[in-house]
């Protein structure tokens, strides 16, 4: 068994070239994906179908981050993060359920951190966070982006990549600030390790909470899951949909 089949649970033989990953794997989207199930490797599980293949790379950066640089020797070159995000306030047009693409990630996670000092500093750009901070910022393939936004028809925002889901409640204000539309953990390592391994990568969210008003540690009412719910199955049918007749050319 080589590393990668260790790793991943399929060989690096069965990555296709676009692949769509995801922190957390909701109940009923495999079927929307339509693949039965996933193998499970040591750090990672995995299935392909025709079209594309999904990983379940867990919650954090270092996972994501990590298994984009291991796709890209598998063959990999298209990358779809798509996953959940916590909206900084309630709008018209973000709030639960929601679709999103983040235009630029902001950095706050140590992964791009370990990957600037390890040969990666070509790809970093700074940006202001305040007025004497700052931070990375990493933007998504811009044709990536536009298929994406077209076919979903999603919100563009500016998101933070941040490590503590309890300090984001007391950041509240300062995300505002610095317009930051939305949170999650993974974005940022996403599209700076897609850059630095020459991957062309973009990020789909359906926003699953408010911050300060629907917190991720509250369950939400029945309208308000049904309708999460509908966005998750209604996003993955629109990605599937996506790949076989817009990136699969």
């Amino acid at each position: 068994m080589t590393k990668f089949e260790a790793l991943f649970g399929i060989k690096a033989s069965q990555i296709r070239e676009n692949c769509i990953l995801m922190p957390v794997i909701p109940k009923g989207v495999l079927a929307e994906f339509k693949i039965n199930n996933l193998a499970r490797g040591k750090l990672y599980s995995a299935s392909s179908n025709d079209n594309f293949t999904l990983v379940h790379t867990k919650i954090g950066p270092g996972f994501t981050g990590d298994a984009v640089l291991w796709l890209k020797k598998a063959g990999c070159k298209n990358i779809i993060l798509f996953g959940s995000c916590g909206a900084v306030r309630e709008t018209k047009d973000l709030t639960i359920g929601s679709f999103v693409v983040p235009v630029k990630c902001f950095s706050n996670e140590s992964f791009t951190v370990f990957l600037k000092k390890h040969g990666g500093a070509s790809i970093f750009h700074e940006g202001k966070i305040g007025k004497n901070r700052s931070v990375p910022i990493f933007l998504p393939d811009k044709k990536l982006l536009s298929k994406l936004i077209s076919a979903i028809g999603a919100k563009e925002v500016n998101c933070s990549s941040i490590p503590s889901l309890k300090l984001e409640e007391s950041m509240a204000k300062v995300f505002i600030k610095n317009k930051i539309d939305v949170v999650e953990m993974e974005c940022s390592a996403c599209f700076a390790a897609a850059k630095y391994a020459g991957i062309k990568a973009a990020a789909l969210f359906y926003v699953s909470d408010v911050i300060n008003k629907y917190p991720f540690y509250r369950e939400l009412a029945v309208d308000k899951k049904e309708k999460l719910s509908f966005a998750i199955k209604t996003a993955a049918s629109a990605l599937c949909q996506l790949i076989k007749t817009n990136l699969n050319v």
